[in-house]
């Protein structure tokens, strides 16, 4: 039932189930999720490696929009094929950067803002996200950058430094711009980050050449076949 292979070095490859989208029955969906899940997991921990005791995570879900024949089913996200979101794992935590549902800035503001960093637990974001399709880069990071890394994101917690807007600040320029701080990327303006960085495949593009170049793994999950999904 399960299709699941590496399709490249470092990379892990797990496949929607076959047929998931044309069977019916929730008990049979529901076991074919948890399956999926427990395995999204499984793989997750096998970033944990002897280069490093702390693995930073990025991951990406990619854009999409409803398959043809699926339009009235399936929703219409923000950014559509060009959209798609990207945060930050560690601990058994993923950490991002948003705005309250359906709100957002077209340009960015200084007082009452509403960009906002939000925190929820590994397994329950997986959880939501599970049919949809996903890159998650595995960083090994050291001690000092693991400590910077908690401080920068316990003060982004309390307080974003930023708006979200759509000429500045979001999801794909917030993490390059913590990324940048403990040295992973190079450290860019402001406008600078946000034009190179302006959705998640500008930044997707950076991340996966890093890994290429640093032998680091990736986990690939296919979206369900009832989206049309970004490649890249």
């Amino acid at each position: 039932m399960w299709n699941k292979k590496g399709n490249r070095k470092n990379t892990i490859l797990i496949l929607e189930p076959r047929g998931l989208s044309e069977l019916s029955g929730k008990l049979f969906i529901f076991i074919v999720r948890t399956l999926r899940l427990t395995l999204i997991l499984v793989f997750m921990t096998s970033f944990v490696s002897g280069q490093s005791d702390h693995i930073l995570k990025v991951l990406f879900r990619y854009g999409s929009r409803p398959a043809r024949g699926y339009e009235k089913t399936e929703h219409f996200d923000f950014g559509g094929i060009h959209g798609g979101h990207v945060c930050l794992g560690f601990d058994s935590i993923v950490i991002g950067f948003d705005s309250p549902p359906g709100t957002y800035h077209i340009f960015p503001r200084k007082k009452k803002i509403i960009g906002m960093y939000a925190r929820e637990d590994e397994q329950d974001y997986m959880k939501d996200t599970i049919t949809k399709k996903y890159a998650i880069v595995g960083i090994p990071i050291s001690d000092s950058q693991y400590q910077h890394l908690n401080i920068i994101l316990a003060e982004y917690l309390n307080k974003s430094p930023y708006d979200y807007a759509f000429f500045g600040m979001r999801c794909a320029s917030a993490t390059y711009d913590v990324l940048s701080q403990i040295g992973i990327m190079e450290r860019k303006s402001y406008l600078g980050n946000v034009f190179s960085n302006f959705y998640p495949r500008l930044l997707r593009r950076k991340v996966f050449r890093l890994a290429k170049e640093n032998n680091y793994k990736i986990i690939r999950l296919k979206g369900r076949k009832t989206r049309q999904w970004e490649e890249d």
